[in-house]
Formats: C-alpha cells, sequence, structure tokens
C-alpha cells in the first residue's frame, strides 16, 4: 500500500500544522511538539504516517483519524514529536510536500 500525502481533491496539497495554532502553518509562536496532519489519503494508516514522519525526528505517537463505523480513515490525523525542535523541523519539511 503505498501511502500518498500529497493526495486532494482540487489539487490542494496536504497540510502540517501546530496544535495551538491553526491559522498558519509557519507561525513559530506556538510552542507544541504536536502536528495536526490533513489532506491525507483515505488509505493512510498509522503506521504509515509514522514512517513517514520519522524521517524528521523521534515520533513519540502517531494517531489517523478514523470513521467510527465504517473505520476507514477521515483523511487527517496527528503527529506527536519527541520535542518541539522535531515538530518544527517536520512543520519546514513536510509542509505542501
Amino acid at each position: 500500500m503505498a501511502l500518498k500525502l500529497g493526495w486532494r481533491r482540487g489539487g490542494g496539497g496536504w497540510l502540517a500544522l501546530p496544535l495551538g495554532n491553526r491559522t498558519t502553518a509557519s507561525s513559530s509562536a506556538c510552542s507544541s511538539s504536536n502536528l495536526f496532519v490533513g489532506g491525507l489519503s483515505y488509505d493512510t494508516n498509522e503506521t504509515a504516517l509514522k514512517d513517514v514522519f520519522s524521517q524528521c525526528g523521534d515520533v513519540i505517537a502517531a494517531k489517523v483519524i478514523c470513521h467510527p463505523t465504517s473505520g476507514k480513515s477521515k483523511g487527517f490525523g496527528f503527529v506527536k514529536f519527541s520535542s518541539q525542535n522535531q515538530a518544527d523541523a517536520a512543520l519546514q519539511k513536510m509542509n505542501g510536500a
């Protein structure tokens, strides 16, 4: 199964945002090691999400949000890093990729 991080209808890329500030992806005012990741393929699972973001630092947890009845991905999730610096690095590298 291929992970499609860049897939979303309308041609937009996926988005990674610090959880404390969802208005802009480039804000450094937020000091959170948690990232919101949107625009994921509906086939994305937590293992694949963690593997991709592990390239940017030590991932403590990766969570893909799924529909409670069908169990299918809703197309977004969250990634938690062990430090703010690693989350910032991931944000810079992966945002819009």
